[in-house]
């Protein structure tokens, strides 16, 4: 077998040095997965604004309203439905129970523009039958502030609901709605991530048979998606990211890192079984087929 020449494209030349400086290497790395999330730790992480969150001709609407000065385009609305098959608003027990939803979310210091059906002003609150009325509100303050507040109205109306059992009470809203899909999403998505490791790890044990090769790429994975979190929160303070961005970054971080280690692995292995050493293994190039014999007229 001709001797392999050396390669000195940086990925080569990086082979041969953290193989010659394995310890180096290894130590190395992982020193700087610590200053990486010691980093983004201290600077910590910001994320996007609610109204920042569309895209396209729809993020353009809200920045030319924000430019024009109409402030936050979506008003932070949020509605109580009171509603009963056989009683109608004129009835005392409908009409004490919209009492009860007003008086339950007055108290807010968090709310403006509070609207009661039982007002003469606002009687558009009330369906065409009756058997239905509306509380509406506008939260104040800006999406994150709305959120931090909209847990105790939330549960307010869930008392008056259980208060009243012959009536359905239920909130619905800009900022509820939005807060719940979200942690409904954050759930589920968290949920993949934290399966997603054990499943990795039989599959690479089924792979490799025994449990310390296995968690081999596990370990070089994860210490990659811990050291880009850390990265992520400092470029988040130029480009603010998604709240669920730790859970996307450790799904696509392991899929990347553990196929690239089997890539690698798989690799050197056929070059070993070629006859080449362990550091030869490194750089060498992937094999290329046979070229197909010239089939023209005139070839021999």
């Amino acid at each position: 077998m001709s001797p392999l020449q050396h390669s000195n494209n940086l990925a080569a030349r990086m082979g041969r040095w953290s193989a010659r400086h394995w310890k180096t290497a290894v130590f190395g790395w992982l020193a700087f997965v610590i200053a990486a999330v010691a980093i983004g730790q201290a600077v910590g992480q910001k994320t996007v604004k609610q109204q920042d969150t569309n895209v396209g001709q729809a993020h353009r609407a809200d920045k030319l309203l924000s430019q024009a000065g109409f402030g936050q385009s979506d008003p932070q609305t949020e509605i109580v439905l009171i509603q009963s098959k056989h009683l109608t608003v004129g009835d005392p027990a409908f009409r004490s129970t919209v009492r009860a939803v007003v008086g339950a979310i007055a108290p807010s210091q968090g709310i403006r523009n509070l609207r009661s059906p039982l007002e003469p002003a606002h009687a558009d609150l009330v369906s065409g039958d009756k058997h239905s009325a509306l509380v509406e509100w506008d939260m104040k303050g800006t999406d994150s502030s709305a959120e931090k507040r909209i847990d105790a109205l939330t549960n307010a109306t869930a008392a008056v609901a259980r208060a009243h059992p012959s009536f359905y009470v239920g909130e619905a809203g800009s900022v509820s709605s939005n807060k719940a899909l979200n942690a409904v999403f954050a759930k589920q998505l968290a949920q993949a991530g934290e399966r997603s490791i054990p499943l990795t790890l039989i599959v690479l044990l089924l792979v490799f048979g025994t449990l310390v090769a296995a968690w081999i790429p596990l370990l070089l994975a994860l210490s990659s998606v811990i050291a880009t979190l850390g990265l992520v929160a400092v470029g988040s303070h130029a480009i603010p990211v998604d709240s669920n961005v730790s859970a996307v970054v450790l799904l696509v971080g392991l899929a990347v890192g553990v196929d690239y280690t089997l890539f690698y692995l798989k690799r050197e292995r056929e070059e070993r079984a070629a006859g080449r050493g362990h550091r030869a293994a490194l750089e060498a190039p992937p094999r290329q087929p046979p070229a197909a014999r010239c089939s023209s007229p005139g070839s021999p």
